[in-house]
């Protein structure tokens, strides 16, 4: 982000000049490290191939959400509800225990 700004808004807005750095870099394209990690870095054609040519080589956690068929899912919510209650009736049975022994 530019000096000065936090976001880019209606009063506060992107300017061209705002791509003066980025044109910079364009021409030399070194690698910028930002604490330990690139926030601009330059792939060799052997590191490309060597992650099968995919090309989101950004480092940022992906999460991947799992679509199951119905009768999966509906199985797999019955399996985690089974076992919730069986946690909560563990739970329920020590205090029970507790409340019996101070009585």
């Amino acid at each position: 982000m530019p000096e000065g700004y936090k976001h880019f808004s209606k009063t506060k807005p992107m300017r061209l000049e705002h791509f003066d750095p980025v044109k910079a870099w364009w021409d030399d394209r070194q690698e910028i490290l930002e604490g330990d990690f690139p926030k601009a870095k330059c792939y060799t054609i052997d590191e490309i191939a060597a992650g099968g040519y995919n090309l989101d080589l950004c480092g940022f956690p992906h999460e991947e959400e799992e679509i199951l068929e119905p009768m999966e899912l509906i199985q797999k919510y019955q399996e985690q509800r089974k076992s919730l209650n069986d946690d909560i009736d563990k739970i329920l049975a020590r205090i029970t225990a507790k409340l019996e022994d101070n009585a």
